[in-house]
C-alpha cells in the first residue's frame, strides 16, 4: 500500500497499516455507477483509488451532467481539498465508472500532533495540494487562450516546453481537459498536422516550440 501513492511516501508499511486502521481508515468495494459521495453531503475523509475508476461531477440547475475529472490511475488521491475545509459540504458527486476499490481515510487523520506518521501525511498531503494548484493553474490558462487552436498550443507547450515527440491523451478526454467539443479538437489537429506545425500520428504528436509558440503571439 504505501508504494501505491505519493500520500504514503516516506512511511512504513507496518506502521501506516497500524496507525490507518486505528484512524479508522476502510477499503470499500465500489459497484458501476454507484455513488462515492455526492453533492451537498458532509466530507468526513478523503479517498485514494485503489483499483478501477471515478469521475466527478456537477449536476447543473437544468438537471444536466457536467463531467469535471475522471481518475483512472491507481494511488489518485481524491476528495481531498475538503479534508481542510470547515464545514463546507460537497460541490460535487463522485461516480464509479466500473467496479472499483477504494480506500477511505478519516479527516482525523491529518490532525497535527498524532506522531510521526500523522506528520509524515500531513507533509506528503501539502505537496499533493501544491501540484493539483499548479495543474489547476495550467488549466485555467488554457481555458483563458481564446481559441481552439491556442488551446492546443499551450497545452503542448506546457507538456514540452522544448518542443519534442509525446503521446497525446485520448480524443475523448483531450477535448474535455480543453473544455472543447471532441469534433472541433480532431479538425485542429489534423488542420495542424497539414500546415506542418505538428506531425500527428494517431496519438504521437511531434512539434518545434518555435513553430507552436507562434500560435499563440
Amino acid at each position: 500500500m504505501a508504494n501505491r501513492t505519493h500520500l504514503f511516501k516516506g512511511i512504513e508499511e507496518n506502521a501506516l497499516k497500524d496507525y490507518l486502521s486505528a484512524k479508522g481508515a476502510l477499503e470499500r468495494r465500489i459497484s458501476k455507477e454507484d455513488y462515492i459521495f455526492r453533492e451537498e453531503e458532509k466530507p468526513e475523509g478523503l479517498y485514494v483509488l485503489l483499483e478501477g475508476s471515478v469521475e466527478v461531477e456537477k449536476i447543473t440547475p437544468s438537471g444536466n451532467r457536467q463531467v469535471v475529472n475522471r481518475f483512472t490511475d491507481s494511488g489518485t488521491v481524491f476528495g481531498e481539498v475538503y479534508v481542510f475545509l470547515e464545514e463546507r459540504p460537497y460541490d460535487f458527486g463522485c461516480v464509479a465508472k466500473n467496479e472499483s476499490r477504494i480506500l477511505y481515510i478519516p479527516k482525523t487523520a491529518f490532525d497535527a500532533g498524532g506522531g510521526e506518521v500523522a506528520d509524515r501525511l500531513i507533509s506528503n498531503m501539502l505537496g499533493i495540494l501544491s501540484e493539483k494548484a499548479l495543474f489547476l493553474n495550467q488549466k485555467m490558462l488554457i481555458h483563458s487562450a481564446g481559441s481552439i487552436r491556442k488551446k492546443i498550443a499551450m497545452h503542448l507547450l506546457q507538456k514540452m516546453p522544448g518542443g519534442g515527440t509525446m503521446q497525446l491523451m485520448k480524443r475523448e478526454d483531450l477535448a474535455q481537459y480543453l473544455a472543447v467539443p471532441r469534433p472541433s479538437l480532431s479538425r485542429e489537429l489534423m488542420k495542424l498536422h497539414r500546415e506542418g506545425i505538428i506531425e500527428l500520428d494517431g496519438r504521437v504528436v511531434r512539434f518545434d516550440a518555435s513553430k507552436v509558440e507562434e500560435i499563440l503571439f
